[in-house]
Order: structure tokens, then sequence, then C-alpha cells
């Protein structure tokens, strides 16, 4: 089952506990606009608690997939290492706190 987070990104859910099980995220093109034809999607697998994967998806024109056209797996400690060392720019920053101020 998908869930539409804001029309662009998908959360994808796992029977019998409903579970989040991955995020799939439309592959930006030029000009910011997403390609109806591609996308990523990160994958967490129970089963290998400490392994990520990240797949390139063709999807077909209902935006349903097609086919896996890539993957990678990685270990979910090299995520977090990077996403703690990640520090956010003065312009993210002021989008985060222009998006706030608009709720």
């Amino acid at each position: 089952m998908n869930n539409s987070l804001n029309g662009e990104a998908r959360l994808g859910f796992s029977a019998p506990e409903d579970r989040v099980v991955s995020l799939n995220v439309p592959l930006a093109i030029q000009d910011g606009q997403n390609s109806s034809h591609h996308s990523f999607d990160i994958e967490y697998d129970s089963e290998q608690p400490d392994k990520l994967t990240i797949r390139l998806l063709e999807l077909d024109e209902h935006r349903f997939i097609r086919t896996a056209q890539q993957s990678a797996s990685f270990p979910v400690d090299l995520l977090a290492d990077l996403v703690s060392r990640r520090k956010a720019t003065p312009e993210e920053v002021a989008e985060w706190k222009s998006i706030a101020d608009e709720d």
C-alpha cells in the first residue's frame, strides 16, 4: 500500500503490522519538475535491519512500478554517520522557517 505525503513522495507500508518499509521519491529533472517515468525507492527490510536499499524505478503511465533499473544496498550505519555530519545551509534554514511560518 502506498500513502501520498504531499503528492510527491509516498510511503510504502507492509502488512500485517502496517509498518512503513519504504519511501518513494520522484526523480527530479529539468527546471525542478518531477519525472513521470522514474523514481527512487528507499527500502528497509526488517530481515536485514542493518541495511537500506535504494532502487531506481521505471514507472508506467499510471505511475505503477514497471521495473527496477538499478539498486544498491548499504549499511544503515553509513547513512547515520553521513546524516550526523551534515549541517543545514543558511538557505535550507530560511526555507524551513518560511514553511513553518506558513503553517
